[in-house]
Formats: C-alpha cells, structure tokens, sequence
C-alpha cells in the first residue's frame, strides 16, 4: 500500500528521546531525514543517530519552516513518486504509531493534508489551550473552514502537494499555519485524525 515513508523532523536543541524516535522509525521501515536547525547545544545527540539516516544542517538557527523546506527541497531531489511524507517533531510528542496511521490516511487520500488532532482535555496545558483556540477561531474567521487543532506538528501528505508546500512563505512557526492557509485557498481538504496527546512540564512527560 505504501511504496514509500518519509519521516521529516526539523530539530533544534534536541533531547536524546530523538535517538529512541528515530530506532523505532526505522523498525517501521520510514526514511528519516532530519534538519539539524542550527542547534549550539546537544549537539552531541547528532554524532548518536544511526548511519542510516539522513542528516542535514543549517549552519546557524533559521526556525522550523526553513528547516521543513529544507527537507522538502531534498526529497524532491533525491526521492522518486510516489512517497509519503509524514512532519515529526524531535521533542517526543508524536508517537511512531501516529505517524504510521496518517501515512495510512494518505495513501488512502493523496490529494489531502492529513493532520493529527489532539484533543483539549482537563490536563491540556492552559498555555496550550489558549492558543489552540485562538488560532482555532481566527482560522475560522479567515478561511470559513473549521480545524480542531491548527497548531499540531503532526502532519502527513503525498509527493502530489510537495510542490505547493514547498513554496509557502515563512521560516518559523508562521510556516505550518500558512499551509492550512494554502490549503483553504487551494480547495486542499485537511482530514484530521486523532492522535496521542503529548505534552512535557519541566521534562516531565504527560499523555493524555
């Protein structure tokens, strides 16, 4: 069903639960590419990773939507159609087996963004909270088109749209809400699928 799975994950200041991520990627036969966004620290966790990845860097810091086109500008030189791509964050909030099942979603439907949705629950950070319902009401209010959560990292999609993702404006976190700017303009359906949710407290993990 699905020839090929590209796992992309933009990381800066990674912790080591990065090397554990990408083994299990690996025993579920994903490519990984990861962009080392100008870390200073840790940076000893990239000399860790497994050989069979692969690594690129910037130089210095240039924020999270650079990082993702950076990847992107990659497969498309170095992958053959069709693939996969599933975006992952380097701080263990998205599970191996998320991933699998968005990659899933697409092969079923590779004209759509699959995205993870995390649902707000009582333990959900009030930080996190506020401002997925922010960005939840003004997305709304722009595009007429609801999204749970406009701000998830989890987000999986075909060859067929690496184009127009490749090409949206921003370099930092603005980048992920232009792409379901781009995709309400683009007629692009977004399909959310729910997901683990994930958050960290002083280090301190917490599923929900």
């Amino acid at each position: 069903m699905i020839n090929k799975k590209i796992a992309l994950i933009p990381a800066y200041e990674p912790q080591e639960n990065l090397i554990g991520l990408i083994s299990d990627l690996k025993k579920n036969d994903f490519n990984v590419i990861i962009v080392n966004d100008g870390s200073e620290k840790n940076i000893d966790i990239f000399n860790k990773l497994p050989s069979n990845i692969i690594l690129l860097t910037h130089q210095k810091n240039q924020g999270k939507g650079a990082a993702i086109k950076t990847g992107l500008k990659y497969i498309k030189e170095h992958f053959n159609s069709p693939y996969f791509i599933v975006t992952m964050d380097c701080d263990g909030q998205h599970t191996v087996e998320d991933a699998i099942k968005l990659c899933d979603e697409v092969a079923n439907n590779p004209k759509e963004l699959v995205i993870g949705k995390r649902l707000i629950k009582s333990k959900t950070p009030i930080k996190s909270k506020i401002g997925n319902l922010l960005t939840r009401f003004i997305y709304k209010l722009i595009t007429r088109v609801n999204v749970y959560d406009t701000q998830t990292g989890l987000r999986a999609f075909s060859d067929e749209l690496i184009d127009i993702f490749d090409n949206i404006k921003g370099n930092r976190y603005e980048y992920e809400i232009n792409v379901l700017l781009k995709c309400a303009s683009h007629n692009i359906n977004i399909k959310e699928v729910e997901i683990s949710t994930i958050y960290f407290n002083n280090n301190s993990r917490i599923s929900l």
